[in-house]
């Protein structure tokens, strides 16, 4: 997301924080004569024992009313007892123990560990989250309502319900029963806690009448690209698309897995945590469920499906003001996602690309840059130069060749405007490009080069020398081969990024 700014001079501010942004092309004149997780027994976690675990220690299950189902759990090593050779048949239950409990009943000790650091119950909200059950692991040490268990009980048969209509649901299907003989939801006691003889009868309630556990659905989702929406897991996106190019980092703390095997059909595909927070493309190669949306439509007609852009966001107590919305991007929260139309200005404000980042991300992301890093400079010099390629392939042009040198050139200008304090193509010292050339034993035939500051990313950055006026779509869109990218953090303008185009003399 860009920041709204006003212009003073070369610098811009935005309202809550600063964001500059500029933009300067330069071509050179052709040279003469040349063309163109275990359940836990006191708090950690245990592993499952070689034989299944004595019931006739447990001294408090004699005379109780669970107790058959207790030895029951106990044998299948669904649950544990306490060291101290007791069970607390009338102690709480926690949600990650109800949650524990039921996967133990079904899938045993299967689920793959989440990491030597990793929290004992872990493993089992990420399988839940793959499932996407109604659990939450900020949740994970809160005494569990019968009414949650409702919910997580109607979740795993595949039914997405609300508390009463889980109860009912359960209730219907023999699946659970009421404190009472009544059978009513009433009856049920939807918000008493559980105890640990309870969550036992549940999971034995279960086992003997489903046979397996399921997922909900995933929602349905206004935007995908390349079939791919937020939400869906890092697996099946790679079943979908294959294997990523590379996998890039980003300035929202989420990696990019990069997909420009074909430029025609170029795709970026944010992840995080197993699920993808982001997407970006500039192909045709995506859908809406908005009538009047899609590749080819005009940001009239988005205005008249979507209405009209965001002017901000807003992230805690700062409020982020948008460039121009409407104009040369528009950006719209759909799906609990900020989702970027990018226009191309030149023809007719048809929609050039289209960007989806989820609202945990966007709003995660406290300072508009991000954190600088070395890593995240190549990630911006690789995306720069992927993101003209596939503009070019957009429009039946040949792809820029990398070069290693000439990106070496660019990356030393972007050093010295940011460390000199100046955005030109004319360093303090009067060296023009054709110098900067020379200097690296450049040999050309044609030259050019596109600067730009203070974009928070490669595609802010592409987005604005493809809608520029001043020279820096046709370097783009040019004749010259060979294109190397150079980006620099640091300075009044934070992020400098250089672009040099060349074509080899012959």
């Amino acid at each position: 997301m860009g920041g709204r700014v006003v212009k003073y001079g070369m610098r811009w501010k935005a309202i809550g924080k600063w964001s500059i942004t500029a933009l300067l092309a330069l071509a050179l004149p052709a040279v003469a004569s040349y063309g163109n997780a275990s359940f836990p027994i006191s708090g950690s976690s245990a592993a499952y024992a070689a034989e299944p675990a004595p019931t006739a220690a447990l001294s408090d299950i004699r005379g109780h009313w669970g107790r058959d189902t207790i030895e029951w759990a106990v044998s299948q090593r669904i649950v544990d007892g306490f060291a101290d050779g007791t069970f607390k048949p009338d102690k709480t239950v926690s949600e990650a123990e109800y949650l524990t409990m039921l996967l133990r009943a079904y899938v045993g000790n299967t689920i793959a560990e989440q990491g030597p650091n990793a929290l004992w119950y872990a493993k089992y909200y990420a399988f839940a989250a793959e499932m996407r059950w109604p659990v939450d692991p900020s949740r994970a040490d809160a005494p569990y309502k019968r009414g949650q268990v409702a919910r997580l009980l109607a979740a795993s048969q595949g039914q997405g319900l609300d508390v009463d209509a889980s109860v009912r649901y359960l209730l219907d299907n023999g699946l659970a029963q009421g404190r009472t003989s009544g059978g009513t939801t009433a009856d049920f006691g939807a918000d008493e806690t559980l105890t640990r003889a309870e969550a036992v009868q549940f999971v034995r309630n279960m086992k003997g009448k489903a046979q397996y556990v399921t997922g909900l659905p995933a929602p349905a989702r206004t935007f995908a690209v390349r079939g791919v929406s937020l939400g869906d897991s890092a697996a099946s996106v790679q079943s979908k698309l294959g294997a990523p190019a590379r996998v890039d980092p980003s300035e929202y703390g989420f990696v990019w897995h990069i997909y420009n095997q074909d430029y025609s059909n170029y795709a970026q595909v944010g992840i995080q945590d197993g699920k993808v927070v982001g997407l970006y493309t500039n192909s045709a190669d995506w859908t809406s469920a908005l009538a009047g949306i899609g590749a080819g439509a005009t940001s009239a007609e988005v205005v008249k499906a979507a209405g009209k852009p965001l002017d901000s966001i807003k992230k805690g107590s700062t409020r982020y003001m948008l460039n121009s919305p409407g104009k040369e991007d528009g950006v719209y929260e759909i799906d609990d996602g900020y989702v970027t139309f990018y226009y191309d200005t030149h023809v007719n404000n048809t929609l050039e690309a289209i960007q989806i980042i989820a609202k945990s991300a966007e709003e995660a992301k406290k300072d508009y840059y991000g954190s600088a890093s070395d890593e995240l400079r190549v990630a911006f010099e690789k995306e720069v130069f992927d993101l003209a390629n596939a503009a070019r392939a957009k429009r039946g042009l040949k792809p820029f060749q990398w070069d290693d040198t000439v990106a070496g050139t660019a990356r030393k200008h972007s050093e010295d405007m940011a460390k000199s304090g100046y955005f030109d193509h004319t360093s303090p010292a009067g060296l023009e490009l054709k110098d900067r050339f020379k200097a690296d034993g450049i040999s050309y035939s044609m030259g050019a080069e596109n600067i730009a500051a203070g974009q928070p990313n490669a595609i802010s950055a592409h987005s604005g020398w493809l809608n520029s006026t001043t020279g820096h779509r046709k370097n783009l869109l040019g004749e010259t081969t060979r294109l190397g990218v150079g980006v620099y953090f640091g300075g009044s303008m934070r992020v400098y990024y250089t672009q040099n185009f060349y074509t080899p003399r012959k």
